[in-house]
């Protein structure tokens, strides 16, 4: 007779700690292969100390009573409940291990979920997870994350040979300022409260949530501030525009938002502020880094001909899941 494992899915505590290690450990050392972490995981007393506060919630997956996967999520960090990732060691029944500890998450949260979305990037092997997470009331939205290398000598020659276009009558581009700061927290509101961004980030639905976008991106929260490389959109001196630039691990940039105002659109705007971050990156900080990234939707044809036409290269897509609240 085949054995028959007995699973059981229950939150972390310190006395399960010495044999949940090997299994953090194991996601620990495939965080860049398998779910295209960009910054170093926490070390296992740090990601320990971390749970025990508050600042992460843990779920683990214990079969016969020995850990084998585990989930991550955070409820205090912004609107949305955050699921971070969800790891399994070994190659058999991952589907299976991922659906308990789904279902123990909704259930832990159940009270949360009649106020709060659930945004869910399901980076590298959680792919496979997709075809099963429809069925808990998560929406799908393809994403992909663009790249520029400044070792790629395509990248640059592309970069080099671009023609910047002379920008209409009463605008120009300047770099971040913290007077700007009303105006970018409304550029913010108002040009994503109606796209998919808002579906899985309600903060860009309010001009409070999206003060608070504004305020973890000015305060490295998300990465270290560019000012510099912030690219500011004026017409006839007010701001209309943004393009935010950071630094999210040692060598490695990241545009988190180009945002403007629908009646300054389809006017190469956009594709202005980008080059001039791109190009102040390039400028002012080529020694100390390797890339700069960007994602945007799959089918947002003209963001992705935007970043192709300044040598980007689409490197790779992922699932965005996201549950819209009360969608049981």
């Amino acid at each position: 007779m085949p054995e028959i494992l007995s699973y059981k899915v229950q939150e972390y505590t310190d006395e399960i700690k010495n044999i949940f290690r090997g299994v953090y450990n194991d996601f620990k050392s495939k965080a860049y292969s398998e779910y295209k972490f960009e910054l170093e995981p926490l070390d296992y007393e740090e990601f320990t100390a971390s749970v025990n506060e508050g600042l992460i919630k843990c779920l683990i997956l214990l079969e016969d009573e020995i850990p084998t996967a585990f989930m991550v999520y955070t409820t205090e960090i912004s609107e949305a409940l955050e699921l971070n990732m969800i790891h399994c060691i070994g190659d058999e029944k991952l589907n299976e291990k991922r659906k308990l500890l789904m279902e123990k998450f909704l259930e832990v949260n159940k009270e949360l979920l009649k106020e709060k979305v659930v945004t869910y990037p399901m980076l590298g092997t959680q792919e496979q997870f997709t075809p099963e997470i429809t069925k808990y009331g998560f929406k799908l939205i393809g994403l992909a994350v663009e790249r520029f290398e400044f070792g790629n000598i395509k990248s640059i020659e592309i970069f080099k040979s671009y023609k910047q276009r002379t920008l209409p009558e009463d605008y120009k581009i300047v770099k971040w300022d913290e007077k700007y700061s009303e105006d970018i927290i409304n550029i913010i509101n108002t040009s994503f409260k109606e796209t998919s961004d808002a579906l899985f980030d309600p903060r860009f639905l309010s001009s409070e949530g999206s003060k608070d976008i504004l305020t973890k991106i000015v305060t490295g929260i998300y990465g270290r501030f560019l000012p510099d490389c912030t690219s500011v959109l004026l017409y006839k001196d007010k701001p209309v525009g943004i393009c935010f630039a950071n630094i999210t691990a040692g060598r490695i940039a990241n545009v988190p938002i180009i945002g403007m105002g629908k009646e300054h659109c389809s006017k190469g705007l956009g594709e202005a502020m980008l080059y001039n971050t791109v190009k102040s990156l390039t400028d002012k900080h080529l020694s100390m880094l390797s890339e700069v990234n960007a994602s945007t939707e799959t089918d947002n044809y003209p963001a992705l001909k935007m970043y192709r036409r300044l040598g980007f290269k689409e490197d790779y897509y992922y699932t965005q899941a996201y549950k819209p609240i009360n969608s049981d």
